[in-house]
């Protein structure tokens, strides 16, 4: 096993072999875009053929959400900018062609030059996180409408070696009514939709990190780096009960040496407000963790 400094040599040569890592995203004020389990399938298939046909462009990983997307890219800008209109121009005509009207083509993206290692680790973890936050009912490795449960997974890998089917031509035509996906066989099919194993560079990803260990604990408890890129990006990124009652604590602990719902009234407005205005925290929330009084947190926020 290596040993520390090693390790993170080995991840550092991999970033600056790679080039330039990007944080392509959109506003998760849009109007929603999947509405069903259909929906997605289709918009699985159509991103790995969007990444396809940019050659020299490598996806890291991905989550489409009901309203919005997030992607860590490698490569050039204009590889970047020219895959997301090749994602909204067939996402679009998929919609068009079921009667619904999003333009999608005139969605805006927003995309950000990662600027080190930790940067895309920050990204990588933020995005696999996404789908787990806004779906209680999933961990990061089980929501399926990404690439996240692929990552340091090994028998997920196996599955899909062992289960993989190719995606018929008539199936691929049928989601974009186009040939361009005629070319596309490399994308494969696992429980019945394009697996992101066959188009997005998993590894590379992988080797961000020093280990999976490494991996779990930035998905898990690198709380500080989610919150810096969702203040960057604007999201209303929510954090479970564990996460912010670990930060609560902590900060409970150091200024008045007392848990969280033991501490003075005036001391609970106060992180109430930090719970707040820095980590977006609900009313329910603040009251599970603070066990402050519903009257006084009634008049510092509107439910």
């Amino acid at each position: 096993m290596k040993n520390f400094y090693d390790a993170e040599n080995t991840c550092l040569y991999h970033f600056a072999k790679a080039g330039d890592f990007w944080h392509l995203w959109t506003r998760d004020s849009f109007q929603i875009i999947f509405t069903n389990d259909d929906d997605f399938k289709a918009g699985m298939f159509i991103v790995g053929l969007a990444v396809t046909l940019v050659p020299g462009l490598k996806l890291i990983t991905f989550e489409l959400m009901s309203n919005h997307f997030h992607f860590t890219l490698a490569g050039s800008e204009s590889q970047c900018r020219d895959f997301f209109r090749i994602l909204m121009h067939y996402l679009d005509r998929y919609f068009r062609v079921k009667g619904r009207i999003l333009n999608l083509e005139s969605l805006e993206c927003k995309l950000r030059r990662l600027n080190d290692i930790q940067d895309v680790r920050n990204v990588i973890t933020y995005n696999n996180r996404n789908g787990f936050l806004m779906h209680r009912e999933h961990s990061p490795y089980s929501y399926p409408w990404g690439a996240n449960s692929y990552f340091f997974s090994p028998n997920t890998s196996l599955y899909y070696q062992e289960c993989k089917k190719p995606i018929p031509i008539r199936s691929r035509r049928s989601i974009i009514h186009s040939h361009a996906a005629d070319s596309s066989n490399g994308i494969m099919a696992l429980n019945g939709y394009a697996c992101p194993l066959s188009y997005c560079d998993i590894t590379l990803g992988e080797r961000m990190f020093r280990n999976a260990s490494h991996y779990f604990h930035e998905v898990s408890r690198n709380i500080e780096g989610q919150k810096s890129i969702a203040k960057e990006i604007g999201e209303g990124i929510f954090y479970t009960d564990d996460e912010l009652y670990r930060i609560v604590s902590a900060e409970c602990l150091a200024k008045y040496s007392k848990a969280p719902s033991l501490i003075p009234s005036e001391a609970k407005i106060e992180m109430a407000k930090m719970m707040r205005y820095d980590y977006n925290a609900g009313n329910q929330q603040i009251l599970r963790i603070l066990k402050i009084d519903s009257k006084v947190l009634g008049s510092l926020f509107m439910p």
